[in-house]
């Protein structure tokens, strides 16, 4: 079965540690979460570090999947990787890597590697996931840079 990767990337009115940081606190995961998407943080290892797992339950469209998530790389601010260890894809694997642009500007590149739940329709589960996911990561963005221009806002 194929493994896909979709690539989203962003600029961020902040620094690359205050992004890097904003995503490994993961009591900003509703913030940047969907309205249409609910998740809940079953446990999490605290302080987050290498190795460490992350148990959420995640309901969509009426159903509720377990994502058990491994923290594969946390090198603030430049990269956070986790991995799916079990859960609802065959493989799930979502890479963040933040790139100062200036001191006050960062470009947050993610790239998802995945290999979809249903091997037997691949490429139809495919561009329904893509779709999903562009909508999704779209709604990320905006939310984590709102974030980051309201607090700009407020020192000001």
């Amino acid at each position: 079965m194929k493994y896909f990767t979709l690539k989203y990337q962003c600029l961020i009115n902040a620094t690359a540690q205050e992004v890097c940081h904003f995503h490994t606190d993961t009591t900003n995961l509703p913030r940047i979460t969907p309205p249409s998407t609910h998740v809940t943080i079953v446990s999490m290892a605290v302080p987050l570090i290498e190795k460490s797992m992350v148990i959420l339950d995640i309901k969509r469209l009426g159903f509720t999947t377990r994502w058990e998530m491994e923290i594969e790389t946390l090198k603030c601010p430049h990269t956070l990787v986790d991995t799916m260890r079990k859960g609802p894809f065959r493989f799930f694997r979502h890479e963040r890597h933040f790139i100062s642009v200036d001191e006050q500007t960062t470009r947050m590149e993610e790239t998802l590697t995945f290999r979809p739940p249903l091997p037997l329709l691949g490429i139809l589960s495919f561009w329904f996931l893509k779709k999903d996911m562009d909508a999704m990561f779209a709604y990320r963005h905006h939310q984590t840079q709102h974030y980051f221009d309201a607090l700009k806002g407020q020192n000001t």
